[in-house]
């Protein structure tokens, strides 16, 4: 029966579209999230923010559980599905997927025990992100390599928390000048491959 897809994520998830001046956002027919609405029989809700990383201060989380109690309290079923990391390492010229996949996992053991998930009627599944490509955001190989090293780190952490995984870091999602955000074709893309991952 189809239900609720809750998009938790970045500007990919928002539909950044640095091209707008005004609202900076492709419209919805455009994102990903848009069209999975549109041409599928779910309920989508786009929960994505500009910038967002992986919470990790005691607010940011808080906030974050609280957010996840109010959505599993939806009549249908639920799918939570949670796809951050790049901004994690955009901001951190330090960080590798390893420290990423680490603090991802204390969000979600996080999340999993104070939001009641266990109960499986909100269904969660982690999306390493699609790996960044080169561009004017993206300017130190480490980058690139790293963003492509979340998928393996990412499937351990599912495989440990036992929730499902998907993995984007593969997709080639084409991208626009900075090599961060999804084109209008890599919104269609991507719609399309998850559409295939979550059989919908």
């Amino acid at each position: 029966m189809p239900g609720t897809l809750i998009c938790y994520g970045d500007s990919n998830t928002y539909g950044y579209d640095p091209h707008d001046t005004n609202e900076g956002r492709y419209t919805k027919e455009v994102r990903w999230t848009g069209i999975l609405d549109t041409e599928t029989d779910w309920k989508v809700e786009n929960h994505g923010v500009n910038g967002r990383s992986i919470p990790h201060t005691v607010s940011t989380v808080k906030f974050a559980c609280q957010q996840v109690q109010d959505w599993h309290r939806k009549p249908n079923s639920v799918w939570l599905l949670v796809m951050l990391g790049t901004n994690d390492l955009l901001e951190n010229p330090d960080f590798t997927a390893v420290d990423v996949a680490k603090r991802m996992e204390r969000f979600l053991k996080r999340m999993m025990e104070e939001a009641g998930l266990a109960s499986r009627k909100m269904r969660l599944r982690l999306i390493a992100p699609p790996a960044m490509q080169e561009g004017q955001w993206v300017d130190r190989p480490e980058l690139l390599t790293e963003s492509r090293n979340l998928g393996k780190e990412y499937k351990r952490i599912a495989k440990r928390l036992g929730i499902a995984f998907t993995d984007a870091s593969g997709w080639e999602i084409p991208t626009i000048y900075d090599g961060v955000h999804f084109t209008e074709e890599g919104h269609r893309i991507f719609a399309e491959n998850i559409r295939k991952e979550l059989n919908i």
